[in-house]
């Protein structure tokens, strides 16, 4: 089968399966508790035109980058550390291997009581979800690195600092590419549930804290718009292929060595 035929089938395919969706739901009457295509369209567009959802979006994003930034900046240091020094793993690694069992969300009640509810106990998840990913990715790479480089640089009279930047940081930056992947998709699924678990109840200056999660528990307990909640699910899956790929392309350009 030519590649054109496939696609027409694919789309062929999915046409039927959306009519199909259409029609059970609008011939059964159930409207008002299930989501069906249209309903989805219509109510996505109004929630995009009066900027809601790029409120929301926003305020989620900026959550989301500020937590995977602070999270990098802990671990990938700390995974080096742990790789190249085995007492400072030593120290370490029961500490991380304690941690990172524990589900992001489940710290969420503690983040309120102690960073309170206006944003900060959502950035706190994201931090904390992110920097694990980092943590065991830099420490896999940093014990990866070839050993006769860092003598050979020793040798030619390189100190620490020298040997950081030019061998070990190279030798790790596609491990820590591919943490940051990781760390980056944890971190946009930790805030959706941090958001959902905070709810619309939260008020900063008079305002709902935007955030994805909370529109979506909005659209759902106070409009009753269920079509509205699977568009903000759909955007939360778009959102993180397009995060994805936008470090795909950024670790193609600045390492094409390790494009695979």
């Amino acid at each position: 089968m030519s590649r054109r035929r496939s696609k027409i089938l694919v789309v062929s395919a999915l046409a039927v399966l959306l009519l199909a969706w259409e029609g059970a739901v609008v011939l059964t009457g159930a409207q008002a508790s299930w989501p069906f295509p249209s309903g989805i369209i219509r109510s996505g567009f109004a929630i995009t035109a009066d900027g809601t959802l790029l409120v929301a979006l926003a305020g989620s994003l900026q959550r989301v980058i500020t937590g995977f930034l602070v999270g990098a900046l802990v671990g990938i240091p700390t995974g080096i550390a742990m790789g190249l020094l085995p007492w400072v793993n030593l120290a370490m690694r029961p500490v991380t291997e304690s941690l990172r069992s524990i589900a992001p969300i489940a710290w969420i009640p503690l983040a309120i009581l102690w960073l309170g509810v206006q944003g900060n106990a959502a950035l706190f998840v994201v931090a904390y979800a992110a920097v694990f990913p980092f943590i065991l990715n830099a420490a896999q790479a940093a014990r990866a690195v070839d050993r006769n480089h860092l003598r050979a640089a020793r040798a030619l009279g390189a100190g620490p600092g020298l040997i950081l930047r030019a061998v070990v940081v190279p030798s790790t930056l596609p491990t820590i590419f591919t943490a940051a992947r990781i760390a980056l998709a944890i971190a946009w699924s930790s805030i959706i549930a941090a958001e959902l678990a905070l709810g619309v109840k939260i008020e900063s200056g008079g305002r709902s804290v935007a955030g994805l999660g909370q529109l979506m528990v909005a659209t759902l307990y106070v409009k009753r718009d269920v079509n509205a909640l699977v568009f903000g699910m759909l955007v939360i899956g778009l959102v993180s292929f397009l995060i994805d790929a936008v470090l795909r392309r950024l670790r193609d350009t600045l390492l094409p060595w390790a494009r695979r």
